[in-house]
């Protein structure tokens, strides 16, 4: 899949964009950039001139750092305990759930914002309860590694989500 669309939530751009931002296929996100495992990736995608979408690799690295074990970063689903928590930010915005109702929630200063997601079939939902990100690593030639934040989970899912489905970036400065 390489159509390279992006769009706002409810494709209104004057609803939610201030606050969340726009939704990318992955092919938008990767903006013509190769896959890669890299760390750091190397792939600028959409991401402003000195700064790159972060791999697979980069979101584990992340990931361990706030206390995932090498073993559950490489699994796919739900992994670790609060590390989600860790990772939002903006109560108000949040559904109410055990990502929000933890202590360690916001701590680490990521502020993840519950942005949402566009289905491949055009359908919009989960605004307010889910964050979902794109990484510049593919898994198939018809999915891509992503992360997720659940308002209902104070665990980090790592997922292959299909390419065609609109996902928040996250941009990481480069060194």
């Amino acid at each position: 899949y390489d159509d390279k669309a992006y769009c706002y939530y409810n494709n209104n751009e004057n609803s939610e964009a201030s606050t969340y931002g726009a939704l990318y296929t992955w092919a938008a996100a990767m903006n013509g950039a190769a896959s890669t495992h890299n760390n750091p990736s190397g792939v600028q995608g959409v991401c402003p001139s000195g700064w790159h979408l972060p791999s697979d690799n980069e979101w584990k690295k992340l990931e361990m750092y706030l206390g995932i074990s090498q073993a559950d970063a490489d699994y796919s689903g739900h992994r670790g305990t609060n590390e989600g928590s860790k990772l939002a930010g903006n109560l108000s915005l949040w559904s109410d759930g055990l990502l929000e109702n933890d202590a360690a929630f916001g701590t680490f200063g990521f502020n993840v914002l519950p942005g949402g997601g566009r289905r491949y079939n055009g359908s919009f939902g989960h605004l307010g309860d889910n964050a979902n990100f794109w990484s510049a690593t593919e898994h198939s030639s018809s999915d891509a590694w992503g992360r997720h934040l659940y308002h209902n989970y104070s665990s980090v899912h790592r997922y292959n989500d299909i390419k065609a489905d609109g996902f928040s970036v996250r941009c990481v400065k480069d060194n």
